[in-house]
């Protein structure tokens, strides 16, 4: 099987892009780590579990691996750049980048959904980890609209009303 024509195939369907946060556990209090996901879905709402994917090559697969809670930032449309970063090796986030809200420590501002997770269950499929997190709080702001993925490209979806 060509590896190459099935991501291909894979990038058709459109996704959101999210950024999950983790507290970093190597560096000092109130620092965050971020990765870039479009692996993200719901899978029940009784528990409420949604469910996400890493690489197990990933950078910072063994962070993720080990994490007992994580935080779903769905971002906006405008937050491509945010997106690009976080899929980068570097994605530490300091106080000082005064990206993080008040509201929760690992949510991110500016975007159109923020769920607050424990690790509920992980489970190594084929080449990556799948981690299913049991929502522990959630809000949503539908004054934007949402950033998307789809054959390798960003876009946008949703009407501002």
């Amino acid at each position: 099987m060509d590896s190459k024509s099935l991501r291909h195939t894979l990038g058709t369907f459109a996704t959101g892009v999210c950024v999950m946060t983790t507290p970093d556990p190597d560096m000092a209090s109130g620092q965050v780590l971020g990765i870039t996901a479009n692996s993200f879905s719901s899978v029940s709402l009784d528990p409420p579990l949604i469910q996400w994917c890493i690489d197990v090559k990933a950078h910072r697969y063994q962070i993720y691996a080990d994490a007992t809670v994580f935080g779903v930032n769905i971002l906006s449309a405008g937050q491509e750049a945010l997106s690009r970063r976080f899929a980068k090796q570097n994605a530490h986030i300091v106080p000082d980048d005064m990206l993080m809200s008040d509201e929760h420590p690992l949510r991110m501002r500016e975007v159109i959904g923020f769920l607050a997770c424990e690790v509920f269950d992980t489970r190594i499929v084929g080449d990556h980890l799948v981690i299913v997190g049991q929502v522990t709080s959630f809000d949503m702001d539908e004054g934007h609209e949402g950033l998307t993925f789809f054959r390798g490209r960003y876009g946008q979806i949703g009407t501002v009303s």
